[in-house]
């Protein structure tokens, strides 16, 4: 069922239970108020009958019947009856009609006093009267002709008003709710549109920021991020060929310049060398996109435990030395805790020791002395690494981009290396709920933030 079905449903479901229940609320007063009018028009009758049979003494039961059938507002099938103290009829003004309820209706008022009861189509009063020490007892009954035949006009109204109005609500409903959908059915049209091929294309914005506003802004913000993660596969894609396209070109110029003349034994040796160190590159750039590639799809499925962090930065120094033993990297430890337990974090040793390995390196790649500066701050509530180094530093403008994979700017180009190292990072710092940021001037060096929570 269609979303603009349902709301003119429900919409009209709604309007008629109000409506219905309003309608009986009307119906239900005006049937009280009905019944409490005719029972009070018949009380009056009851007592002026009596007060002109009792108090007048004039006025006999003959000569009363005589004014009562003379009353122009007489009730329809009205009887009136007067019983004295022993319960003797003295009037009765209803020759035709007869009540079987008369004497147990004259003991409950004897009784309880004044009773109103319905007897078949028979509103029946019961009154008792007292004058000059005597009690009498008035019994008065009538049908409600005129009322009955006001309520079934009434029911009939609020019968077929009810069905106009449901009609007409069910109508400017599903007018209501085709406009209040319209702009869900143009986002609708616009996202079908929309293919991997125009990813540029944008909604329509409204110039209202309701909720149909705010929504078409998400979804231009979620086209926006869905674009550049296109952008960003396209140029991974990219950069990955030529990053392998470069050294497997030089593996197979090489072997086939070899193998058109025969060489001696050193030069040979040579080749060898040359091929083997493409192809460890090689090796270090897959096992670098498959870390990357791992730590992006399974990143809560490494075992985490407590790790100090100090000791962490000191075996990586040494795996960076073994490296290359060209390189110089001194660790300085700030503030440093009584409590060595503030020196732990809840981390992934292998990968802190990776994460930190590539700052390392790129520090004495890119310094102008190999040289690499290791700073540990243990500050109240974290644990702040920073690596710095005195090479040529990044421009402003490239700043955003160092943490995409392959990305190099123009001073790195001509530094062996393939762009991976700081994604890595950053995805295993964020890993560790951790946070990573880049502070340069270019011509004074670089330095990398790490700030991670202690355990």
């Amino acid at each position: 069922m269609q979303i603009r079905t349902r709301l003119t449903l429900q919409f009209t479901v709604l309007v008629s239970t109000i409506v219905l229940v309003s309608f009986f609320a009307i119906y239900f007063f005006t049937e009280q108020f009905t019944e409490q009018d005719f029972s009070r028009r018949l009380r009056e009758k009851a007592i002026t009958s009596a007060i002109l049979l009792i108090k007048v003494q004039q006025i006999d039961t003959t000569l009363l019947k005589i004014i009562d059938r003379a009353k122009r507002d007489n009730l329809y099938r009205e009887s009136i009856r007067v019983y004295d103290e022993v319960g003797k009829e003295i009037y009765f003004n209803g020759d035709t009609v007869k009540l079987g309820i008369n004497a147990q209706l004259f003991d409950e008022v004897k009784a309880a006093g004044e009773k109103k009861l319905k007897h078949n189509e028979y509103t029946v009063t019961g009154i008792p009267f007292k004058d000059r020490g005597k009690e009498y007892v008035i019994i008065a009954s009538a049908e409600d002709v005129n009322g009955f035949n006001r309520l079934v006009d009434l029911r009939r109204l609020l019968i077929a008003l009810f069905i106009i109005l449901i009609a007409i609500v069910s109508f400017s409903g599903w007018i209501y709710a085709g406009r209040a959908l319209k702009p869900i059915k143009r986002i609708i049209t616009d996202v079908q549109n929309i293919s991997p091929q125009n990813l540029s294309q944008r909604l329509e914005e409204s110039p209202h920021l309701d909720e149909m506003g705010k929504l078409i802004l998400i979804f231009n913000g979620l086209l926006a991020r869905i674009e550049n993660a296109f952008q960003l596969q396209k140029l991974f894609v990219s950069n990955v060929s030529h990053e392998l396209k470069n050294p497997l070109t030089n593996i197979t110029s090489q072997l086939e310049v070899t193998l058109l003349n025969e060489r001696d034994k050193e030069e040979y040796r040579e080749t060898i060398e040359s091929v083997l160190e493409d192809i460890k590159s090689l090796n270090h750039l897959s096992n670098s996109l498959l870390d990357l590639a791992r730590l992006t799809r399974q990143s809560d499925s490494f075992t985490m435990s407590k790790v100090r962090l100090d000791e962490v930065l000191w075996e990586t120094r040494e795996n960076v030395i073994a490296i290359d033993p060209q390189y110089k990297i001194e660790v300085e430890i700030l503030n440093m805790p009584e409590d060595e337990t503030k020196l732990y974090v809840n981390g992934n040793p292998y990968l802190l020791r990776t994460a930190f390995q590539n700052l390392i390196e790129n520090a004495c790649k890119f310094s102008n002395d190999a040289k690499a500066l290791i700073t540990l701050t243990c500050q109240k509530d974290d644990l702040k690494v920073t690596v710095s180094d005195n090479g040529p530093g990044i421009e402003k403008k490239d700043l955003e981009n160092v943490f995409q994979p392959f990305f190099r700017t123009d001073a790195t180009s001509k530094v062996k290396g393939y762009g991976v190292g700081l994604s890595l990072s950053q995805r295993i710092i964020s890993i560790h709920k951790g946070k990573i940021a880049i502070e340069s001037t270019p011509g004074k060096g670089t330095s990398v933030n790490v700030v991670l929570s202690p355990s």
